[in-house]
């Protein structure tokens, strides 16, 4: 008898088999096995089988390749395509090593070969079959979170030398730019009596540039030096109490209903209070742009234990949420036309921005991202179902 684990656990086994007397020898091997435990469902064709796939839940398939309905390796392609987390081991006549290598290379985990085994490898195969897909799974879901990882980390470097740039660059331009705001200030007391409507225009416009530049300057020396914290117990509902005062204006000027609802008894969380009265402006400004004709602009908090990880975050490898910490969540949702998909992957990049003729520079949600994840929270944009988007705020308890 066997003595792992593994062996010992019950096999619900699908027996797709066209031969019905090579399908009643399986069933009487696995039956009998002192080698491991089965629960057995037999059906002689792909139609069969898929139906049955869909509607039970089976631990591993014994596909014979050549059935009523379907011959050779597209047997297996088709019930691999339909149900790829299905652990497959092919059992045929056709003796054949390179099918068998392309077997296994197409999906299967195991190849064997009609009357030459016996009850104790046919067991084996299926439990080991089992356990193959599930260490293939497991290197799949480790490479692809290290690919995001990776990914994370060369996006986070971009940032540390973009804002090293921006920075300089900012610095070497501020001190120019405002010996060119205090110029005008000058030229507007020279010729504050003059008629010249030209003069007042070209003044004007200089004016407005200057406070554009000016305004770009700011945003990209914020963006250089989001690693500076000064973070405290902090009630949310204050920020976000006082930051909802500065959008008043707009909110009144475009006709943007305010819909609050805020869970009790929400605990203080440890915050650079500015920084994220800076996130939530820069969330709330971009809703009531995208309502220019009016709506609603709803904001909501809750607690509760984090459960998932994949509803859009962009997950930092600093990012100290795990599944079932308890989090304090602020969720921000406008009833607008939602955001093209083609931008949504995009909308975080440094300097990506739709708004470019409007004067936008595209620094404001990436921003945001860099000072939750300087805060171990996670931020996350998304289209809601029934139109709108939603930004949604975690930050650890």
């Amino acid at each position: 008898m066997p003595t792992s684990p593994e062996m010992k656990r019950k096999l619900f086994v699908l027996i797709v088999e066209n031969n019905q007397v090579d399908s009643r020898m399986l069933k009487g091997m696995l039956e009998k096995t002192a080698y491991g435990s089965f629960d057995l469902d037999c059906c002689s064709c792909l139609a069969d089988a898929c139906r049955r796939l869909e509607n039970n839940t089976y631990d591993v398939v014994l596909l014979d390749l050549n059935l009523q309905d379907s011959r050779g390796l597209d047997t297996l392609g088709r019930i691999h395509h339909q149900f790829p987390h299905l652990p497959i081991v092919i059992n045929t006549g056709a003796y054949e090593d390179s099918m068998g290598l392309k077997a296994i290379t197409s999906g299967a985990q195991d190849y064997l070969i009609k009357g030459k085994y016996l009850p104790y490898g046919l067991s084996k195969a299926l439990y080991y079959a089992v356990e193959r897909k599930k260490a293939e799974q497991d290197l799949k879901a480790a490479y692809n979170h290290l690919r995001e990882t990776q990914a994370q980390l060369i996006q986070a470097e971009k940032i540390n030398v973009i804002g090293g740039l921006a920075s300089g660059v900012a610095h070497e331009v501020k001190n120019p730019l405002a010996t060119i705001l205090y110029g005008i200030e000058f030229l507007y007391t020279k010729f504050e009596d003059t008629d010249d409507e030209q003069i007042h225009v070209t003044l004007n416009a200089i004016q407005e540039a200057a406070v554009k530049a000016n305004r770009i300057i700011k945003d990209l020396l914020d963006f250089a030096s989001l690693s500076s914290l000064q973070k405290r117990a902090e009630d949310i509902h204050s920020v976000i109490d006082h930051a909802l005062t500065l959008i008043h204006h707009q909110c009144e000027k475009f006709s943007i209903d305010i819909q609050k609802k805020y869970a009790p008894s929400v605990p203080e969380i440890y915050i650079d209070r500015n920084r994220i009265e800076q996130v939530i402006l820069d969330l709330t400004l971009n809703a009531i742009q995208a309502m220019p004709r009016g709506g609603a602009l709803k904001i909501s908090t809750q607690v509760k234990f984090f459960a998932s990880d994949d509803d859009g975050f962009a997950r930092p490898p600093s990012c100290s949420i795990n599944i079932g910490d308890p989090v304090v969540i602020v969720d921000i949702v406008d009833s607008g036309e939602g955001i093209s998909a083609e931008y949504l992957s995009k909308i975080f990049d440094p300097f990506f921005t739709t708004k470019r003729a409007a004067g936008g520079v595209g620094l404001g949600l990436s921003i945001a991202r860099t000072i939750m994840h300087n805060h171990q929270g996670l931020i996350s944009i998304t289209n809601m179902a029934d139109g709108g988007v939603r930004a949604r705020l975690i930050f650890k308890r």
